[in-house]
């Protein structure tokens, strides 16, 4: 009876019953309209019974309204293993301009754009691999901004209702409890505190590969020889944006 109770009101049932409600505006493509028609796990679901879509973006900015999306990077966590034969990367050409403050960190140069996807074909392959999975990156308030932005945009969405996990949430959430201080949370910072190699920063498909790399030793450290019977229900509760 508590264990009906508590699934019935944890977050991830009320992201469910969100998605559900959704009106799905007739012009949304076939992709996104798929994604929002596929039913969230419940929160008693095992995560190792899970596949993850691990995301990362590079952009010109963090303001998703006045900054651009330059690249996308993702890979899959299927069977409780980083799948690197899913590893995708794309650069995007949608008539945006660099900004040199961000072209200082990401490297990414005009002329690196030149042949890449236009941001809905783009947006459309991501909505594809997205179906069926929890979403995951490393400060994923970047990703899910940028994300809900262009659907707002695109297709007058004000809703996205899918499960996003942050490691950086979950990395907070540990040094909070460890009563710790003076700590980064940077992902390389991050993957120095767990004895993970240090890999060159601020390209996509890279950090997409870090932050998985990452959420496999953070599950171990949180919940030791219980994570294969850790719940995502006890996860979300840990790296919610």
């Amino acid at each position: 009876m508590y264990k009906r109770l508590k699934n019935y009101f944890h977050p991830i049932t009320q992201l469910e019953k969100k998605r559900k409600a959704l009106s799905v505006p007739k012009e949304c493509s076939q992709e996104l309209r798929r994604l929002l028609r596929t039913p969230l796990p419940k929160p008693d679901k095992c995560l190792d019974e899970l596949d993850f879509l691990v995301l990362d973006f590079e952009t010109t900015g963090l303001n998703p309204t006045e900054d651009s999306l330059l690249s996308i990077g993702n890979i899959r966590i299927e069977n409780n293993q980083i799948d690197m034969d899913t590893a995708a990367h794309c650069y995007l050409d949608d008539n945006q301009k660099i900004k040199a403050a961000s072209a200082v960190v990401n490297h990414i140069m005009p002329q690196m754009l030149l042949e890449g996807e236009q941001l809905e074909e783009a947006m459309n392959r991501l909505f594809i691999k997205m179906t069926g999975k929890i979403v995951m990156a490393h400060g994923a308030v970047v990703e899910r901004s940028f994300m809900q932005a262009y659907v707002r945009k695109r297709y007058g969405l004000n809703d996205l209702p899918i499960i996003w996990l942050d490691t950086l949430k979950i990395e907070k959430h540990l040094v909070y409890h460890s009563k710790g201080d003076n700590f980064e949370l940077q992902l390389n910072a991050v993957r120095q505190r767990y004895g993970l190699p240090l890999y060159s920063a601020h390209n996509a498909l890279v950090d997409a590969i870090s932050t998985a790399e990452l959420f496999m030793a953070q599950k171990i450290k949180i919940f030791g020889r219980q994570a294969k019977k850790t719940t995502i229900g006890e996860m979300y509760c840990r790296a919610t944006c």
